[in-house]
């Protein structure tokens, strides 16, 4: 008796839309034709005309140094912690006019925000007031509504390599 060899079935017309539709669904391809649909892919394949000239992160200038500092009782700022992620930008106008009325943080510009209360400020490298961090450390010391700052890091250049 002559035995039939099978070959394996891969499911056919369904099988094929199912993998697509896989494929599609994680981004691998896109079966599309209007304008933009390949947005989603990485900056290096895209052409030239469909990257953004600035991306605003590296528009911004890497500051002198940067502090984490948490302050007690400021209803304000905890608002401003709690819903930093979600607008950005009202918490960011609600720190400043909080911080207009301190001197001691007039010129430290609110980098981030964290749900724990710690806010992240920047001291920028062409400081008006020519302070380092540690004065501004200083000067943050002298609230009475602070419970902590220290430096997170300094940016520094090294020259001569």
């Amino acid at each position: 008796m002559e035995t039939i060899r099978r070959l394996p079935h891969y499911g056919g017309q369904m099988g094929i839309a199912a993998l697509l539709s896989m494929i599609s669904l994680t981004g691998c391809m896109t079966i599309s034709s209007q304008t933009g649909s390949l947005t989603f892919f990485p900056g290096w394949s895209q052409s030239e005309s469909d990257r953004p000239a600035v991306i605003q992160a590296q528009a911004t200038p890497a500051p002198a140094a940067t502090f984490i500092v948490r302050f007690k009782n400021e209803p304000e700022l905890e608002a401003v912690c709690r819903n930093f992620r979600r607008d950005e930008a009202g918490t960011r106008e609600t720190y400043q006019r909080w911080a207009s009325g301190y001197r001691q943080l007039q010129g430290l510009h609110l980098v981030r925000a964290s749900y724990s209360g710690e806010l992240l400020l920047a001291l920028p490298k062409n400081d008006p007031a020519g302070r380092s961090p540690s004065d501004v450390i200083a000067a943050l010391e002298t609230l009475d509504n602070l419970a902590y700052a220290e430096i997170d890091s300094l940016a520094t250049t090294s020259s001569g390599r």
